[in-house]
């Protein structure tokens, strides 16, 4: 496969080649950087952590970060580099390219807040065919037709952007669900536990311990057992004081904990 190459001047860049001359391309490390894996799988080192790549793989990068391929023959890569030309004067300079400034603050936002797991392709297995098709489209125009076909080069490139900056925020979503779940289960059983001990919970000091607001609080307690914070420590007291008076396991009379 031979490299293909194109540059807008003050815009983006292109490159399609294999991983190991992608080494000596480094004059695309200042710029923001969308990197697809088009053949291969293997690993790449980024930032000292070491990552696995495949086909359909996804990569963004800051400027300055450049990862590292293990040397693999068959693998290829597409790379989309966003001129850093806007980074400074950004609103003065938008004034001078309107058309490609709302496409790079996107790229910068997405290569700045990461939450697709680099290399790896997107969960989205119809997202992914997409920008598939588009990077043909593009390497087609670029190869195939005359320099007046730019417009639909960018017109794609803005896809591709828009569709990885909806993974992102998909995956954001996801993780936040998660890290809330886990907080939830985390007060109630810090609850349990003190109740079980005969504690007196008050309430300014476990919102410390976990530093959250009541608000907060009281929506873990109620997504986990149905309650609000305080009814939850009313009811499970009233409960172990039961379980212990009738000498059963708590768990028979705590069906909220189910929930």
């Amino acid at each position: 496969m031979s490299v293909i190459q194109f540059n807008a001047h003050k815009k983006y860049h292109l490159l399609q080649s294999k991983t190991r001359i992608w080494e000596t391309h480094n004059d695309l490390a200042p710029h923001y950087r969308l990197i697809f894996i088009r053949a291969g799988e293997g690993h790449f080192s980024l930032d000292g952590k070491l990552y696995e790549y495949a086909q359909q793989g996804v990569m963004l990068l800051r400027p300055g970060q450049h990862p590292i391929f293990q040397e693999d023959n068959s693998a290829e890569i597409f790379v989309i580099a966003f001129d850093n030309w806007l980074a400074d004067d950004f609103l003065q300079k938008k004034e001078a390219s309107p058309d490609f400034a709302d496409i790079y603050k996107q790229a910068e936002h997405l290569c700045e807040s990461v939450r697709l797991t680099q290399g790896k392709p997107l969960q989205n297995e119809r997202d992914a065919q997409t920008i598939d098709y588009l990077i043909n489209q593009i390497l087609f125009e670029v190869t195939q037709q005359p320099t007046s076909h730019n417009k639909l080069i960018r017109g794609s490139i803005d896809l591709i952007v828009t569709i990885l900056a909806r993974n992102n925020f998909e995956t954001k979503k996801v993780e936040e669900k998660a890290t809330s779940q886990n907080l939830a289960c985390d007060i109630v059983d810090y609850l349990r536990e003190e109740l079980h001990q005969n504690k007196n919970i008050r309430v300014p000091e476990l919102l410390m311990r976990f530093n959250i607001s009541e608000d907060v609080a009281n929506l873990c307690v109620l997504n986990q057992t149905g309650m609000s914070l305080r009814n939850f420590i009313f009811k499970y007291k009233a409960d172990l004081f039961k379980s212990r008076m009738l000498k059963v396991d708590i768990s028979e009379l705590t069906d909220y904990l189910s929930i």
